[in-house]
């Protein structure tokens, strides 16, 4: 049975309380910035912090609905309170302590220009299951389970799982479509076989931070997954889109096909995110995922887990 949870009460006035190592006090940590949350020498949260048997289920959370607006409907849906406050904190320092992205801000504190920051900054973090329990946590569950199950398969899997942390004054994406919808990948007889093909993809956005129309909050463009084309008319793509609102804990889930695209950065705080990319078993993955998981996660992997790592899939087989 799944225990549903509220959120942890320990927001102050819209921060979360933290612990400071250095100076062994309480201090608070915005959700949109890493003032009062730069930890030294170690994380707040170890994987023991970590509860694998309790999952907050999202606001008024109707999977039927979920399937027909990735489907039929628009293409997308928010699914509000999807992670704990302390969840997504756990999450989110876990990426900062990876992508440095405090040292950026430090940088640009200290007059450095935004151009030096970006030249050497990348927000991207790769092989999550590697980098902390909590990252276990938040790819099975439950909701992304059974909106998979409907729309990709029972044996649907992780396609790519990565985080994305996006600096102040950053810019955006050009539009585009996500794999498998590469151009290149269809007959040249013809290239709008997508247009009847089932979905090959579902995207699921975790929000770290908020995301708004000031810090660039992911541009996406309605109904474009039905009839799948890839973005060229940037302006036309541009007068039709949306921009992604939500709070922190939030889960944007959006059709594969679904044109889209990050946007600047205007804000003076961080932007970062989960990509869980899920796909059915019999697209090749994204990413060489079963290449780099450690051992002991695969160790302790849960049915669930085992599932999405499509562990005990028997495919390819080989023959001599």
């Amino acid at each position: 049975m799944i225990k549903i949870v509220l959120p942890i009460a320990i927001a102050v006035l819209g921060a979360i309380a933290t612990y400071d190592n250095e100076t062994k006090e309480i201090d608070s940590c915005d959700a949109n910035s890493l003032k009062g949350c730069q930890q030294q020498d170690s994380l707040l949260y170890s994987d023991d912090d970590v509860d694998m048997s309790s999952f907050q289920m999202p606001k008024d959370f109707d999977v039927n609905k979920v399937v027909e607006a990735i489907t039929t409907g628009d293409g997308w849906i928010k699914l509000e309170g999807m992670y704990s406050e302390e969840d997504v904190m756990m999450a989110r320092e876990r990426i900062y302590h990876h992508n440095h992205a405090d040292k950026y801000i430090s940088q640009n504190a200290n007059h450095q220009t935004i151009d030096e920051a970006h030249n050497k900054f990348s927000g991207m973090v790769w092989a999550l299951f590697n980098k902390g329990r909590i990252f276990e946590k938040m790819a099975q569950h439950p909701a992304i389970l059974n909106v998979s199950d409907i729309v990709l398969g029972e044996r649907s899997q992780m396609s790519s799982f990565a985080a994305n942390t996006v600096l102040p004054g950053q810019g955006g994406q050009l539009p585009h479509l996500d794999y498998p919808y590469y151009r290149l990948f269809y007959p040249s007889s013809n290239p709008h076989i997508m247009d009847t093909a089932p979905p090959l993809s579902v995207q699921f956005v975790t929000l770290l931070t908020d995301f708004n129309m000031d810090n660039g909050g992911t541009a996406i463009r309605p109904n474009s997954h039905k009839l799948p084309r890839y973005p060229d008319d940037k302006e036309d793509f541009y007068k039709h889109a949306i921009q992604m609102e939500g709070k922190a804990g939030d889960v944007v889930v959006f059709a594969g096909a679904m044109q889209h695209c990050a946007m600047p950065n205007r804000s003076k705080g961080l932007r970062a995110g989960i990509l869980q990319h899920m796909a059915p078993v019999y697209i090749k993955p994204f990413e060489a995922i079963m290449d780099y998981v450690n051992e002991d996660v695969k160790a302790r992997a849960t049915p669930e887990m085992k599932r999405i790592l499509a562990l005990e899939h028997p495919y390819p087989v080989l023959k001599k």
